[in-house]
């Protein structure tokens, strides 16, 4: 009885701490994301106008692509965020990578990313983007080559930074396993 006892209170004592750790993670990955974009936050309260390369830097970044097109959105101004990032594409890259950060997956955003190649589930009118991406860390993903992600479904009518259902990586690598399998996979097991 004692140590069955014990064992549920290690047990609990480890989720608490994986919880603290994971909230903690991700506190700490939203204001850095904020102190990215503060000034420009700052300047869209007060109605300033905005330098369109401050923007396109923004853009640039897969992790913060698709918050800044929510942000300015909310104040309707989207149509300042850079025309070359406003695909489905590129949504979808910021969609993975935002995935990517989250403490439980790569717990940051990839240091090289690039698109794969639209995946059409045959039978069905939908697409999904497949990426490749390399980390340095955390030390296990450091020794993988390429890596595969998905995102999507897309569907005809679908804006470039509408949220996909669908956004997933197993880990694993170009070598071993391919686009489509990926894609399949992920249609067929996440969300559904």
């Amino acid at each position: 009885m004692i140590g069955m006892l014990l064992l549920i209170f290690f047990a609990e004592g480890a989720l608490l701490y994986r919880e603290f750790y994971i909230r903690s993670k991700f506190k700490r990955l939203a204001e850095k994301k904020y102190k990215q974009i503060e000034e420009l936050l700052r300047m869209l309260n007060a109605d300033e106008p905005i330098d369109s390369k401050d923007l396109l830097r923004l853009a640039q970044d897969p992790s913060l692509r698709c918050g800044l097109f929510k942000m300015l959105s909310a104040y309707n101004k989207h149509d300042l965020f850079p025309n070359e990032y406003l695909t489905i594409e590129k949504g979808a890259e910021g969609h993975l990578v935002n995935w990517l950060e989250f403490p439980t997956e790569l717990g940051k955003a990839p240091d090289e990313i690039e698109v794969i190649k639209k995946v059409t589930l045959k039978g069905e009118a939908i697409d999904y983007y497949t990426f490749k991406y390399k980390s340095q860390s955390p030390r296990w993903v450091k020794q993988l080559d390429w890596i595969i992600g998905v995102s999507g479904p897309y569907h005809e009518n679908s804006k470039p930074y509408d949220i996909p259902v669908r956004v997933f990586s197993r880990f694993n690598t170009i070598a071993s396993s391919s686009p489509e399998k990926e894609v399949e996979w992920v249609h067929n097991n996440i969300n559904t």
